[in-house]
């Protein structure tokens, strides 16, 4: 824990003794933690029922996504094999399959793909789930093939995953 805390923000275990509701009061004002200190060493943090059970929802929504990230992972990797060559309508309909948006510039053109994997090393790809509005995002690494005469050929080394 941080010593260096507000002055404001910060009581002693006698406060806490003498008058826990000014605690969980100045907590409420604040919507911050107080720290509580015990002989200049910080015991503990108060918070206000409120201020503890919002943090207890967003950590159960954290956990939540890292278990849709790991899915969809999961989900991926039974598609597509990775170090494996494939062509990019291919990866394009396997990432649409699951949900992503088409990167496909029009029918059966996926020039733009390519272009972007040679000028940047990967294809960024998107998905928004509409139940809870999370962006999730792929980025594909790889590069374009030279083992095979045609152009739309790619090697897919990763795929990251992130949520904004």
């Amino acid at each position: 824990m941080n010593n260096k805390v507000k002055q404001d923000v910060a009581f002693s275990i006698t406060d806490v003794k003498q008058s826990p509701m000014t605690i969980f009061e100045t907590a409420k004002e604040t919507n911050t933690g107080v720290y509580i200190y015990n002989r200049k060493k910080v015991a503990g943090v108060m918070l206000s029922a409120e201020q503890y059970e919002a943090l207890i929802k967003k950590k159960k929504a954290g956990q939540g996504q890292d278990i849709k990230i790991a899915q969809l992972n999961q989900a991926i990797r039974q598609k597509i094999a990775f170090g494996s060559l494939m062509s990019t309508k291919n990866l394009d309909d396997h990432l649409v399959s699951l949900g992503f948006i088409t990167r496909k510039a029009e029918s059966d053109d996926y020039s733009e793909m390519m272009n972007e994997l040679n000028e940047t090393g990967k294809i960024d790809y998107h998905l928004q789930k509409k139940e809870d509005r999370t962006n999730i995002f792929a980025e594909v690494i790889g590069e374009q093939s030279n083992q095979s005469h045609l152009s739309d050929k790619l090697i897919v080394k990763k795929i990251h995953l992130r949520i904004d």
